[in-house]
């Protein structure tokens, strides 16, 4: 069985669930749709499921056939809320990690939607027009990243999991009368299947489709993985398990970072649920 896709993920609002699509489209700055909006406290500083477990049970949806526009967003037994996205007035920097980023805010009554639901003062932000954040070279494999761009993501434009892995980390849970877990514990924007473990750590370059990718450093997993999605509930597992075998230099590491390369021309850079996956270059074994 050659690699393909099983399954492409966006996720609107950083950090909220994300939504399962047939393909995903790409500009300048990585899949559209995908963490163009944040929620970040009063002083202007990113929040995340690490601060606010919670932010996992909010559900984005598209609203315009584009994926992207206005969006809804829902939280089960509260009534949802319909947002366009603000893309005039005055843009305010925020930070994420250490970028500073300009955004525009998405207006008061946003905020008192999502106050409310997290239980924590907080503004809506939208990824401005005019924000250039420039992507770290080692989220692009051995891609060109002089003039390139990212969102509000921790930094990669796209993340790769295989299906495989998951299945490895599950059977040692279930060796050690743990449950398993979903792949929604993993945020990946790509699901591959049709590889063994952790194969997708010996790329360098692939295609997916007609798409080249540059596959970049690990995933170093940090404590949202522990993080239940439908309840928002912490335990201590995965990364008690990935400590154990996945432990590298730069943490515990699950999945890799990747970037889509540039267009040579105009047409749309696109890639499906089912397309084959081409591995062109593989990384050099250390």
């Amino acid at each position: 069985m050659s690699a393909s896709v099983g399954a492409l993920f966006v996720y609107p609002l950083k950090s909220a669930a994300g939504i399962a699509v047939d393909e995903l489209t790409f500009d300048a700055r990585g899949p559209i749709g995908d963490r163009r909006w944040m929620l970040v406290d009063e002083s202007g500083i990113a929040l995340t499921q690490r601060a606010l477990p919670r932010l996992a049970l909010v559900q984005p949806s598209f609203l315009t056939p584009d994926c992207n526009g206005a969006i809804r967003l829902d939280v089960v037994a509260t009534s949802g809320i319909a947002i366009t996205p603000p893309t005039h007035g005055v843009a305010r920097d925020v930070r994420i990690w250490d970028d500073v980023v300009p955004v525009y805010d998405a207006g008061d009554r946003a905020a008192e939607w999502c106050s409310n639901v997290l239980h924590v003062a907080c503004r809506l932000v939208f990824l401005a027009d005019v924000a250039h954040r420039p992507l770290n070279a080692r989220f692009a494999g051995p891609l060109p990243v002089t003039g390139r761009e990212t969102t509000l993501s921790d930094g990669a434009p796209l993340l790769l999991l295989g299906q495989a892995s998951i299945d490895a980390l599950n059977e040692r849970l279930i060796a050690a009368a743990t449950q398993p877990l979903t792949l929604f514990r993993f945020r990946p924007n790509i699901l591959v299947i049709g590889t063994t473990a952790h194969e997708e750590d010996e790329w360098s370059e692939i295609t997916i489709g007609s798409v080249t990718i540059g596959v970049g450093a690990p995933c170093a997993r940090c404590m949202i993985t522990t993080i239940d999605p439908g309840t928002a509930a912490s335990g201590i597992e995965p990364l008690r398990t990935l400590a154990t075998y996945r432990r590298h230099a730069g943490g515990v590491v699950f999945g890799v970072n990747a970037t889509v390369g540039q267009s040579t021309d105009a047409a749309p850079r696109r890639l499906c649920v089912n397309d084959s996956i081409h591995v062109r270059v593989r990384k050099a074994s250390p």
